[in-house]
């Protein structure tokens, strides 16, 4: 619920609130009114028949007159009100009523019923008759509670209608006042809403209310210095990954132009020495053989280990055919079980080195999880340039079809360095990264950044 409905409704129920109690006050007043009426009746009444008992005892009425109940009828009763006269038993003596005006002062049937559970017999009068303290009987006045219903309704109808409408205006001029004084919150909840999504370029404008524009104020601040902070912490990311880049480089080429080519002398050596001697010596040519075996042992070994620090082909060939390669890499090891393949757009070549090393390992990562995790039929590879209001973009995607969605593999999917070393390349390339379950099932991994970003060459 929004802050101007929130509002309305509390002005609203304050409103009904102030009209119950109000309501009570006219009944319990009506009412009031309605007993002090009885009071007075039933002490007329009996003071009367008091003194018609005093003239019997003075022999100046007889006893056979008593009650003289036309003396009674004289009195004007208010509409729905009865004085009665009770013997000494409780069993009624006389009676008068005066009729209820159900035309002039109808009442709906729910309000006497209400009455009738508030107020019920508080306004009953009772009054005894008697003369030197010997009862005669009792006098009581009550009232028709239809009756004190259709006049206390009488009484307040009219101001449940205008309280009606002068709620219902209420409420317009109190929506309408805070909407507009509230209007400044639907910018300021959109500039949040795009700042959590990521978006670094939102900015408040100012505003009347002091309030609200010291919101603006702080708010402006806080993505300013959130603004400083991503990017420092991008760029400190990126030499954070180009060095580690930089001395997989340094590696690699201290291996390749040390031990490789040592390996590869000892490599000739070795076959040198087995020609040699296996006409002379039998057991010399098996140590030498062996010799051989473990020499290219260690060079397979010393390859894969120089593909991992450093594809020399990124360098010497360029990004596309590492990629190709890799992938093949990928086919010729799952033996048909998984399929995997690559589609690429644009001109990705552009990118400095240490740029295509980071798309490279990126993908390189995100190819190993699917082997590993993924049990999938087809593994799909989309590397793209592309041009946007914000510049030129690479978009780069891994696709699959297996159980990326099942809770366990993502959580294995996502578990160890994997993910925290793609997204601290893709922070250093100053781009955006998405990995989650696919709505058509499987896995999918999105990387966007710009094409002339991040990763100084070595």
């Amino acid at each position: 619920m929004t802050l101007k409905w929130l509002l309305v409704r509390r002005i609203t129920l304050v409103a009904i609130a102030c009209l119950f109690a109000g309501s009570l006050i006219a009944i319990y007043r009506v009412a009031s009114i309605a007993k002090h009426q009885n009071e007075e009746l039933a002490q007329s009444v009996s003071r009367q028949l008091n003194l018609q008992l005093l003239r019997i005892d003075t022999m100046l009425d007889i006893p056979k007159r008593f009650p003289d109940w036309d003396l009674v009828t004289s009195y004007a009763l208010q509409p729905g009100q009865c004085v009665q006269l009770l013997k000494q038993d409780g069993s009624e003596w006389r009676t008068s009523c005066s009729g209820v005006d159900t035309v002039s002062n109808p009442s709906p049937q729910w309000f006497i019923d209400a009455y009738r559970s508030l107020v019920g017999g508080e306004t009953r009068v009772s009054r005894p008759v008697s003369y030197r303290n010997k009862v005669a009987g009792s006098v009581v006045a009550t009232f028709n509670p239809a009756a004190i219903a259709g006049e206390t309704w009488h009484t307040i109808a009219p101001v449940f209608s205008f309280s009606a409408l002068l709620v219902a205006l209420l409420c317009f001029v109190t929506y309408y006042v805070i909407e507009r004084a509230l209007r400044p919150t639907t910018v300021i909840l959109d500039r949040i809403n795009r700042l959590a999504k990521g978006d670094l370029s939102s900015q408040l404008p100012s505003f009347r209310v002091v309030e609200i524009n010291r919101i603006s104020e702080v708010f402006n601040a806080l993505v300013a210095d959130l603004k400083r902070a991503s990017s420092e912490r991008a760029e400190l990311a990126r030499r954070l990954v180009d060095a580690q880049e930089q001395q997989r480089r340094h590696i690699a080429r201290e291996l390749h132009d040390e031990i490789a080519q040592k390996l590869s002398a000892l490599n000739a050596l070795a076959a040198c020495l087995r020609i040699a001697v296996q006409h002379d010596a039998t057991k010399l040519e098996g140590e030498a053989r062996a010799l051989e075996d473990m020499a290219s042992s260690l060079m397979i070994s010393l390859r894969k280990t120089l593909t991992y620090l450093r594809p020399q082909e990124i360098d010497d060939l360029g990004l596309l055919p590492s990629l190709e390669g890799l992938v093949a890499a990928y086919n010729t090891e799952a033996k048909g079980r998984t399929r995997y393949t690559i589609e690429t757009s644009g001109d990705v070549e552009d990118l400095n080195s240490e740029t295509r090393a980071h798309v490279y390992r990126i993908i390189q990562e995100a190819l190993n999880n699917a082997a590993k995790h993924a049990n999938a039929q087809n593994v799909k590879v989309t590397l793209n340039q592309f041009r946007n209001a914000a510049g030129e973009k690479i978009e780069l995607a891994v696709t699959d079809d297996g159980i990326g969605s099942t809770p366990d593999v993502k959580q294995k999917t996502f578990a160890g360095s994997g993910l925290i070393g793609m997204r601290e390349r893709v922070l250093a390339l100053s781009g955006s990264l998405d990995a989650g379950p696919l709505e058509q099932g499987g896995f999918g991994l999105h990387v966007q950044f710009p094409s002339h970003a991040h990763g100084s060459a070595a």
